[in-house]
């Protein structure tokens, strides 16, 4: 009975240790690696159509209300274009902004202010500005980034909302104005739950990505909120309806359609 007994003990220890040894690769992937799958998730979110509520909030406790839609289409495995359109408030209506991405790391933005009834370009170094007065930058909303142009490193194992979190420093290989920032990854979901954004050894700003459903099989967080560390300032978006693999035509990303509001 003995011999059983040691046997059974044996041959469990055995399938225990066959299991930490067959997991273990995936626990240490590196930061790279970890990007690389968050990068396949953004990627695959690309043809989609949003509608969203943008709420800012001042330190006062004032809060000014707006709504958006969302526009987005994959051109080539490293290309997209970007149309968001203002509905709301009437001071906001059909102010717009348009996204040709390249490539990943090669992108122009233009915005569209109907009251100057022209459109302007962003420049590449105001890609990390405050995206129309929110605490989101125009980068927030500009689709996957190239990895190359960053490096990355894993510092530790974090949980949020009773999920395992890859804590990822990322840092640009150009300075940006952040100098690095910090990202807790869902190893389960692979999308961003958290965010630190750095100057130097000082947070200005930080990013929660909460509420997250499944749709069409893409980890999609309904909620997200960016806070300005210094101001208090803060700013929430709400996901009320979205559509991933739309097939919206090339037309529909011009700079005559970012004029007429995308109609």
């Amino acid at each position: 009975m003995n011999d059983l007994r040691l046997s059974v003990l044996s041959h469990t220890l055995c399938a225990l240790l066959c299991t930490l040894y067959a997991v273990s690769p995936a626990q240490a992937l590196s930061g790279r690696e970890v990007y690389e799958r968050v990068h396949e998730v953004r990627a695959r979110s690309l043809d989609r159509q949003t509608e969203a509520t943008m709420v800012l909030f001042d330190r006062g406790g004032g809060k000014r209300t707006r709504t958006l839609r969302e526009y987005s289409k994959k051109a080539d495995p490293e290309a997209y274009k970007v149309l968001i359109v203002f509905q709301s408030p009437p001071d906001l209506k059909n102010v717009g902004l348009l996204i040709h991405a390249r490539t990943f790391s090669d992108r122009a933005l233009w915005a569209y202010f109907p009251e100057y009834k022209r459109v302007r370009r962003i420049a590449t170094t105001a890609q990390d500005d405050p995206f129309f007065g929110s605490d989101f930058s125009f980068d927030d909303f500009g689709g996957p980034p190239n990895l190359d142009d960053y490096a990355f490193s894993v510092e530790r194992e974090e949980v949020i909302d009773g999920r395992v979190c890859s804590v990822v420093a990322v840092t640009p290989n150009v300075r940006r104005k952040y100098t690095k920032y910090l990202a807790w990854v869902a190893k389960d979901l692979w999308i961003q739950l958290k965010v630190e954004y750095y100057r130097d050894r000082e947070v200005y700003r930080t990013g929660a990505f909460r509420d997250v459903r499944m749709v069409d099989g893409i980890p999609t967080p309904f909620r997200a909120e960016m806070v300005n560390s210094k101001s208090g300032h803060r700013t929430e978006l709400t996901i009320e309806r979205i559509r991933y693999r739309t097939r919206f035509p090339d037309d529909l990303f011009t700079q005559q359609s970012l004029e007429r509001a995308g109609r």
